[in-house]
């Protein structure tokens, strides 16, 4: 029988970005992510990063920080190898806490993982050891678009994700066309973050293909909500559409599935945690819809976790996995490393022993500090 849950300890830091990041939903400088710990009778431990977007879930670092306090009390005592159990149980006490849902997941499974001797990979399905992720250009000047994107190819992407709806969609429209300009041969992917309506959509697409500057897929063009909008634009789109904010259960990808709503879906384990995320990839597999894996500002712990999960089920067409490199720290990866865009994991090692940036200074001394 498997060992049972003794503690679960918080610990929320701040993690400098090398440069800011403006996208049409937020600009920020920095990452408040929270790290949890997840402590087992036998001594093992496991780790799991939550990087929340209050525009996306609604919760912010306190937030997480109170939702694992409540899913501690419930999940103390229960054996680890429980996992439908400790799933249900945190749906039923934070259920709209999705990011902390995920970093509690992760935390348990990065336990099981190594109670196993197994990367976490080889537990999720072992499907490849390798991905090939883009790298995002915030939403920022053509010229200074463009420089950033050379430096993404100096790097070895080939494949690059755009930031628009700034407001101005002139200003979009050269933003795009610097960086095709700049990176000839990349494969450019756009994401409005909800910031256009259909009318606005479609025409940015038109004016760019008028320009002979190709996009690979549009993402999320409206608002969350705007179900209706974002189906119409699917249906008159010549590229395909991704839905990212307006998919968070399984649910919403039903729903995307029964309007023809979408040409696919972005994934994000903060969006969904780690067992509702496998239920979405199980629902668009079925109805034929394409996969992407996204991150929002997770560490290099979190993005090892989620190129774990992508290399373990193998079902994701489109990826996004790049928030690591715009955070102002070097660590060594965790579980996984990278040659320009290709990411791969780790054979033996799961993850390190800790998240490299849960340093003596930041972590808690006492245990009760950040302990639940």
């Amino acid at each position: 029988m498997s060992a049972r849950i003794t503690s679960l300890v918080v610990i929320p830091i701040e993690i400098p970005l090398r440069r800011p990041f403006v996208t049409a939903r937020r600009a920020t400088t920095h990452a408040e992510n929270v790290f949890v710990r997840v402590r087992l009778s036998d001594g093992t431990e496991g780790w799991g990063e939550a990087s929340p977007a209050p525009y996306v879930t609604g919760e912010d670092s306190a937030a997480v920080q109170e939702a694992v306090a409540a899913a501690a009390r419930v999940l103390h005592g229960l054996h680890a190898g429980r996992w439908a159990c400790c799933h249900e149980l945190l749906l039923d006490t934070i259920p709209h806490a999705p990011t902390s849902r995920s970093a509690i997941e992760f935390a348990l499974a990065d336990a099981r993982a190594r109670q196993d001797r197994r990367p976490l990979w080889q537990v999720l399905g072992g499907a490849r050891r390798c991905i090939v992720s883009d790298l995002t250009i915030p939403i920022c000047p053509p010229d200074e678009a463009a420089e950033e994107a050379a430096r993404a190819v100096s790097l070895g992407f080939r494949h690059l994700k755009v930031k628009v709806g700034g407001g101005n969609l002139d200003e979009d429209e050269a933003r795009v066309r610097a960086i095709a300009a700049r990176a000839p041969g990349c494969r450019l992917r756009v994401d409005a973050n909800q910031a256009f309506d259909p009318e606005a959509a479609l025409s940015f697409v038109d004016r760019l293909r008028a320009a002979a500057v190709e996009l690979q897929i549009l993402e999320q063009p409206v608002p969350k909500e705007a179900w209706d909008a974002l189906a119409y634009i699917t249906r008159h789109s010549p590229v395909p559409v991704i839905a990212d904010e307006s998919v968070r259960t399984p649910a919403d990808a039903m729903r995307v599935a029964r309007m023809d709503a979408a040409h696919g879906i972005n994934v994000k384990l903060a969006k969904s945690g780690l067992s509702d995320s496998l239920k979405i990839v199980a629902i668009a597999q079925s109805a034929g819809l394409d996969l992407m894996l996204g991150c929002m500002m997770e560490s290099d712990w979190g993005i090892g976790a989620a190129v774990h999960f992508a290399c373990g089920t193998g079902a994701f067409r489109y990826l996004d996995l790049d928030s690591h490199l715009l955070i102002g720290l070097d660590p060594p990866f965790a579980g996984f490393r990278q040659r320009g865009e290709v990411l791969s994991v780790v054979g033996a090692d799961a993850f390190p022993p800790a998240p490299a940036v849960c340093t003596p200074a930041t972590a808690p001394a006492p245990e009760g500090a950040g302990a639940v």
